[in-house]
């Protein structure tokens, strides 16, 4: 370990250095907090010792309140994977804003984009547009339950799917609260969530198949659905295996409860998502994030006859609505979005982040630190441990102070990445710009080092 006097003269280099750069967004912040608990609207985009505020963006770089330039590996947390200000995306939005941007009516671009989701995607049948994953996600579970009868959910150890009061349970959860690894409690995220919200979500550690099987086993009658992310996003970017994945599939489809897919991230693995490389057919599917062209959105597809229950020509429909649900700005840089995004994009995306895997995973070795980087295609995250990392436990054990001052060390080299360190590729990025990570992330690991439990 690192001495006494050696820890605190290391880290306050680190963070004096961020200080020097970054004054505008110091000032910024000052301002924010008169208004904004936190100073920003959004609890993720706090860091210490205050967030960075960027003035502009173009293209992968982002410019700061002082004019310093970041590679952007964060990409609004995955939704823009064509980066900022793309000319097409700017040119679609703008003339759209000049026929208008919301009609509470019927729009042809709405239609559009549904078609593109459906033709892609080979489990959704229908499509109903939100404003949010978030609200995707509320709906889906809303609608599982009405079309099954059932009041329980299944949802995974460090899933994040939104911050619906039902989802909102074991997503960071202190191990030493939530029970043994094999049958996790349901935790409550934070305070406001009834007692009823927690008791109705049940919890299964990520990638334990075993784990799924006794929990059926026990109560497979009562489930309505699973909802599950092919890739364990906020969680630490840990690929589900197939064969897992399968089993969910059998044991839902044998008990009479529907599968749920969170594709919110991992619908930019392949022009299908996750399931298209999986092979592996959900009832449900949640999509946000890439197919709104950087506004505001989210979806859900199933189905026909699950979505059927949305008709309003029928007696018994579903409500669902919302004043921007299908926004024509959203819907028409959607659909633009959607198309610049061919096989060829694809495929050199995921190849970048094959690249930027490898090249992480490098760095920690020639700087001899431990790191695992998981992932799937364009998708990317370092974990500060020695490994493996399959599930929100082996994720959690990675080095949570080494992790926020490698944050700030990247920040000081012009990288910009999530402060539990994740990664997302995005269209504009050349073989350069990986390069560039790396190299950055080796740096910092060394500077890091000398302040970490590895020294």
């Amino acid at each position: 370990m690192a001495t006494t006097a050696a820890r605190p003269a290391a880290e306050t280099a680190i963070e004096t250095r961020y200080r020097e750069r970054t004054s505008g967004s110091a000032a910024q912040y000052e301002r924010a907090l008169a208004s904004l608990p936190g100073g920003d609207t959004r609890t993720i985009a706090y860091h210490a010792p205050y967030p960075l505020a960027i003035d502009r963006a173009r293209g992968a770089v982002l410019t700061d309140m002082d004019g310093n330039e970041y590679v952007d590996f964060l990409n609004n947390y995955t939704s823009l994977i064509h980066g900022h200000a793309h000319p097409r995306l700017v040119a679609t939005a703008t003339e759209q804003l000049k026929r208008g941007s919301a009609y509470a009516a019927a729009s042809a671009n709405q239609a559009e984009l549904a078609g593109i989701l459906r033709e892609r995607v080979a489990s959704v049948d229908a499509v109903r547009f939100t404003n949010s994953g978030t609200e995707a996600a509320m709906n889906a579970i809303r609608a599982a339950r009405a079309f099954t009868g059932r009041p329980l959910l299944v949802k995974m150890e460090g899933g994040y799917h939104g911050t619906y009061d039902a989802t909102e349970v074991s997503i960071h959860p202190d191990p030493a609260a939530a029970g043994p690894a094999e049958a996790p409690r349901p935790v409550a995220e934070g305070r406001g969530l009834t007692p009823g919200a927690v008791a109705d979500t049940l919890v299964l550690p990520f990638n334990d198949a075993a784990a799924a099987e006794r929990l059926f086993a026990a109560r497979g009658g009562e489930i309505a659905a699973v909802i599950v992310e092919p890739l364990l996003g906020s969680g630490g970017m840990i690929p589900a295996t197939r064969e897992y994945l399968q089993r969910l599939r059998d044991l839902t489809a044998a008990h009479g409860a529907l599968l749920i897919f969170d594709e919110v991230m991992t619908f930019r693995v392949g022009p299908g998502g996750a399931q298209e490389v999986h092979g592996i057919q959900p009832d449900l599917t949640l999509f946000a994030k890439i197919i709104g062209g950087g506004f505001p959105v989210g979806a859900f597809g199933w189905r026909a006859e699950i979505m059927a229950q949305y008709d309003p020509r029928r007696a018994d429909h579903l409500y669902q609505s919302g004043t921007f649900n299908g926004n024509r700005v959203t819907m028409a840089a959607g659909v633009a979005a959607m198309e610049e995004l061919t096989p060829d994009a694809f495929a050199r995306l995921n190849a970048f982040g094959d690249k930027l895997r490898a090249g992480l995973e490098e760095a920690g070795r020639a700087a001899g630190v431990p790191l695992v980087a998981t992932g799937l295609g364009s998708l990317v995250n370092l974990h500060l441990t020695t490994g493996p990392v399959s599930d929100y436990r082996s994720a959690a054990a990675s080095d949570r102070e080494a992790h926020r001052l490698v944050h700030l060390a990247l920040l000081n080299r012009g990288i910009f990445a999530a402060p539990r360190g994740m990664f997302n590729i995005s269209t504009p990025m050349g073989e350069d710009h990986i390069d560039a990570a790396v190299d950055a992330v080796q740096d910092a690991l060394s500077e890091v080092k000398a302040v970490s439990r590895w020294a």
